[in-house]
């Protein structure tokens, strides 16, 4: 009878030890469909948010860029996407000078973001809903979710624009923005290399110092 309490024992043990294994795993994937539902909700109110500003007939075309900007730099890790852009160029920055590229990168590279929104999405009229649709979205590496979307413009061909979101302090934010396949933070990246590569570090400050003056005149 000893040796029957003992396998007893024994199995509900192991069965203990097993549905304690699998917990952390129905975590996982509780947690995954959770960011990826509130990445979409993320793009798709960004979305809504956009569609309000082009809608805003009384607004001058800089007064439109400067709202889409502001808008995309409050869903938008700003820091955190500056820094993926120069890589490990970062390293080679003193605090003042990393505080003056930040600042700098928010006011050309954000503003630059919400000029080729304008550009493809400013002439659009009607429902939001026949202009853009998030056609799906997953997990992206350890840390991201990617939501593919489909925009409409008035007139051409649909655009493929995907948006990577990364879970922040407050919920999901945008660390990178793929149109047709050209990924800006890649795009920038290999941009500020070259730059850095002819003038150093002082040169690309001092492009973006006169790019950032020139989006406020």
């Amino acid at each position: 009878m000893g040796r029957a309490i003992v396998r007893v024992c024994r199995r509900h043990a192991l069965g203990l030890l097993a549905g304690v294994m699998l917990l952390p795993l129905t975590s996982r994937i509780a947690w995954s469909e959770l960011s990826t539902a509130d990445a979409e909700g993320v793009v798709n109110e960004l979305a809504v948010q956009v569609w309000q500003v082009l809608d805003r007939t009384e607004l001058t075309e800089q007064e439109r860029i400067d709202a889409l900007a502001a808008l995309l730099e409050s869903r938008t890790d700003v820091p955190l996407l500056s820094r993926l852009v120069l890589g490990r160029h970062w390293n080679q920055l003193d605090d003042q000078q990393r505080a003056q590229y930040q600042e700098l990168f928010r006011n050309v590279v954000m503003h630059s973001f919400a000029r080729r929104l304008n550009l493809y999405a400013k002439d659009a009229r009607g429902q939001l809903e026949d202009h853009f649709t998030i056609a799906s979205s997953a997990p992206a590496g350890k840390q991201d979710v990617l939501v593919r979307s489909r925009v409409r413009p008035q007139s051409g061909d649909v655009l493929a624009v995907d948006w990577r979101l990364r879970e922040g302090p407050d919920g999901p934010v945008v660390i990178d923005l793929i149109i047709e396949g050209v990924s800006l933070l890649v795009s920038q990246r290999s941009e500020f290399a070259a730059v850095i590569e002819r003038s150093n570090m002082d040169g690309l400050l001092a492009e973006l110092r006169a790019r950032a003056g020139s989006t406020e005149s």
